[in-house]
């Protein structure tokens, strides 16, 4: 399948990276829990990569050889304007990240991706699992 993006659509670009996150995360969640080990996503404003936990105890970004949980930066003029993790605003200038136990269990997060006056989010929660909603005047909807 060869998918072709033209330009112009604010809305469905931001969509599918949100959609993407959204993929990647419950496939890094049931990495981690398959394996027994610790995952994590590291979030920068233009981009984010996943890490794994180490025999050594220190978490270390996955191969980049990984074709799946690959590094990935975001399309020009997109960019993730809001990280909220359980219940709580993060500052973007510090390292933020979201954990992925083995056990399944992960913390209740809000990921906001933003282009032009789209805005979609990926949210996740132990209810409700990672999935990706389309922002509608400041309330996320499925």
């Amino acid at each position: 399948m060869v998918a072709l993006n033209l330009g112009g659509d604010d809305a469905g670009e931001v969509r599918e990276e949100a959609e993407r996150l959204a993929l990647l995360l419950n496939t890094a969640q049931e990495e981690a829990i398959l394996q027994g080990q610790l995952f994590a996503l590291a979030i920068e404003k233009r981009g984010y990569h996943f890490l794994q936990l180490t025999k050594k105890g220190t978490l270390e970004p996955l191969a980049k050889e990984d074709d799946v949980l690959r590094p990935r930066e975001l399309p020009i003029g997109m960019k993730i304007s809001e990280i909220e993790i359980d219940g709580t605003v993060q500052e973007q200038d510090q390292k933020i990240g979201i954990v992925l136990q083995p056990s399944g269990d992960l913390p209740d997060f809000v990921i906001t991706f933003h282009k032009g006056t789209a805005t979609w989010r990926v949210t996740g929660s132990i209810g409700n699992g990672i999935r990706s909603t389309q922002s509608l005047e400041g309330r996320a909807t499925s």
